[in-house]
């Protein structure tokens, strides 16, 4: 499955679902191009939401600043709309088999997050 993450065409065709406990939470929507494409996401933790766009759910608004995937990792920042400040920070890497769950770490403001993650 690491190559849902790789790879999939320009629609929303997968996806990761990322679950800390306690509110915590993410999910990335994928495209499937040779590249990690996030095309949406929604993120929850410490009381607080971020959304890139109604469709994905309620949050304040955030984009993608940067992301890459290769066989052993998912790094993916999210940044205010003007590209000011990251807002968001999830850094995963997978179990060592290259398939997902994924394990990792969601970090928003100086707060960091356990997460498990899967297809979603």
């Amino acid at each position: 499955m690491a190559s849902l993450a790789l790879v999939a065409p320009a629609s929303a065709s997968g996806g990761i679902q990322c679950d800390g406990g306690d509110g915590v939470s993410a999910y990335l929507a994928t495209g499937h191009l040779p590249v990690l494409q996030v095309i949406g996401a929604h993120v929850e933790a410490g009381g607080a939401a971020w959304s890139t766009g109604p469709e994905r759910g309620e949050g304040t608004p955030f984009v993608v600043g940067q992301a890459f995937a290769d066989n052993q990792q998912v790094l993916v920042d999210f940044t205010d709309p003007n590209i000011e400040a990251i807002l968001v920070g999830l850094r995963l890497r997978f179990d060592g088999s290259e398939d997902l769950p994924l394990t990792g770490m969601l970090t928003v403001g100086g707060n960091s997050f356990p997460v498990q993650c899967g297809e979603g």
